[in-house]
Formats: C-alpha cells, structure tokens, sequence
C-alpha cells in the first residue's frame, strides 16, 4: 500500500486532476501524471492513472455514448493508428528506464503546453498523412507516458473542428486509447491487484473532485482555468526534467 505522506499529495493531485476534468473535459493526466510519477515513479504513475481514466471513460460512455457513435466514420482512421501506437509505447515504459522516461515526460509537457497555450496549431486537412501521424503519437504516448491528449487537441484544433465536435472526437480517441492501455496493462502485467488495490482507495478523491468541478461548472472562465491548468502542466514539465537530470 502507498504510505501516508505521499498518500496525501496524491490524494489532492487526483482530486485536482478530476477538477480539472470536470470543468474542461481534458486534462486530467496532464496534471496527475507528471507529478505522480514525481512522487512514484513513471513506470507506476503511468499504469495507476489509467484505472481512473476507464472509470471516467466508462462513465462518458454511459451518458453519451449514441452521440459518440455517430463520430465513428470521421474518427476511425485516428483510432486504428492510435491503438497502434498503444502497445509500442507499453513496450518502451517496460525497456525505458525510470530516469529516461521522466526526462522524456518533461520534454514532452514543455513542448505540447507551449503549443496549447499560444494556440500554434497548423492549419491541416482532414484526414491524410497528419491524421494518421498524429493518432500513432498519441496512441505511442498513452502506452508510454499516459499522456495521449496533446497530439489530438492540436490536430483537431488545427483541423478546424468546432467546439463540439472537437470534444466529442478526443473524447472518442482517448476513450478507445486508453481502454486498450489498460487492457495492455492488465496482460503485461503492469496493472496488479496490489495497484487496483491503490487505486480504489483514492476513489473519493476522485468523487469529490466531480462533485467540486460540477459546482464550480459556469462560474469560471473556462480559458482562463485552461491556461492555469497548462502553466502547471509546463511547470510540471521542468521540474520532471530536473528530477530526472537529479
């Protein structure tokens, strides 16, 4: 079982992360991740995070799921180069060491919260090379850093989408990635009994977080809390690098 003192950052980083969740609809890992594997380690902050991505998911699914099927034609190229990527970036959490993969997370963070934060999506078509391109990243840094959402945020943005769709695409994606993850997990052996174990005694962090995110729903400038959550996923970014250069 985890110990007490880093129990309690770890509840609050949950709790904040489905905040997050909540109020934007992406996020979450951006913010756990990255600071779990701080606290733990990456090769088990990776796995850990997605026990409460398929809770979420599985949630979504329950509420939305016809819509989301009607995005299936439109999201199918994504997702089979997404689930492609997902076990080459598992065997690369395996191989990696601990060390190299949080230097890899920090660039990555650096790299994607710049770009999110000042908004420099191309302009891309639909579909085609970029598309396939971006899914296997995705999918490649789910399996690896649990990270998959930044390379689907600036396609999609760069795409054109509209709000809409846009967050019904992601979700889709990052539905399917990171169910598979943590089936890929399970059978390599990533996800324990000891983990779920774990994880489900965090679980009211994640209800409380819900339950906050939803009545702070409205009453905060979305773009505004987008940009917080991005300037500590930057700052997240660096202290990894430093961590790992420790």
């Amino acid at each position: 079982m985890i110990d007490p003192f880093p129990g309690i950052p770890i509840f609050l980083i949950i709790f904040a992360a489905m905040l997050v969740r909540t109020l934007t609809g992406f996020g979450s890992a951006l913010l756990a991740v990255p600071l779990r594997s701080i606290l733990l380690g990456a090769k088990y902050a990776v796995p850990f995070i997605m026990v409460y991505e398929v809770l979420i998911y599985l949630m979504i699914l329950g509420r939305e799921g016809r819509r989301l099927g009607g995005d299936l034609v439109a999201a199918w190229p994504l997702l089979v180069a997404g689930l492609a990527g997902v076990p080459i970036g598992a065997e690369v959490l395996m191989a990696a060491s601990d060390r190299l993969l949080k230097g890899g997370m920090g660039i990555a963070l650096i790299v994607f919260s710049i770009l999110l934060l000042r908004d420099l999506g191309a302009k891309l078509r639909r579909g085609g090379i970029a598309s396939a391109a971006s899914g296997l990243l995705a999918g490649f840094l789910c399996g690896s850093t649990g990270l998959p959402g930044p390379p689907m945020a600036l396609l999609l943005r760069g795409q054109g989408f509209e709000k809409g769709e846009f967050r019904r695409l992601i979700v889709l994606f990052l539905t399917a990635v990171d169910l598979f993850a943590f089936g890929y997990f399970l059978w390599a052996g990533l996800i324990d009994k000891e983990m779920i174990n774990n994880s489900l005694f965090f679980l009211p962090a994640m209800v409380l977080g819900f339950i906050a995110g939803g009545r702070a729903f409205g009453r905060v400038d979305e773009a505004s809390f987008r940009r917080l959550t991005l300037g500590i996923t930057l700052a997240a970014g660096v202290l990894l690098l430093l961590t790992a250069a420790w």
